[in-house]
């Protein structure tokens, strides 16, 4: 039967369902690339603020009286560890927000692009005169009349 309505319908109701699962697709590792890039910029926000509190305590001290040599010493090399420890975490944060968001676009570039139709499939929806001839009597039927006319 010549019924290039639906198998057009169909057609496109499939491409259109396809499509909208590819979105999906997308969109969940846009959300997934934004959990992890959110969380190593605050990781890298804070960070800097107490990196910025080690300097000032590096640099200009909170104590009203000098203490013990011995002390001060422990004091500047704990401030200097903290200082690289810190130094540490903001270059790994920077690294793991710039790593997430290119292997985001990456996956959103390579291996979950949208399905777009190529020219093979879009012929399949077209109307060929081939199909109407194959139906042979059947296209002479008149309307309504049933299988006997």
């Amino acid at each position: 039967e010549f019924d290039q309505d639906q198998r057009f319908e169909r057609e496109e109701c499939r491409l259109k369902m396809q499509i909208e699962r590819f979105q999906l697709f997308r969109e969940d590792i846009r959300d997934l690339v934004e959990l992890t890039v959110g969380k190593m910029d605050l990781y890298h926000l804070i960070g800097a603020l107490f990196l910025k509190m080690i300097v000032l305590y590096y640099c200009v001290g909170f104590f009203e009286k000098t203490p013990p040599p011995f002390l001060l010493n422990l004091y500047y090399l704990s401030n200097a560890s903290a200082w690289v420890y810190l130094m540490l975490a903001i270059w790994l944060a920077m690294h793991a927000s710039i790593s997430s968001h290119s292997y985001g676009t990456r996956l959103l570039t390579r291996f979950v692009r949208l399905p777009i139709p190529g020219s093979a499939q879009l012929n399949v929806l077209n109307a060929r005169y081939a199909d109407f001839e194959k139906q042979g009597m059947q296209m002479w039927r008149g309307a309504f009349l049933g299988e006997e006319a």
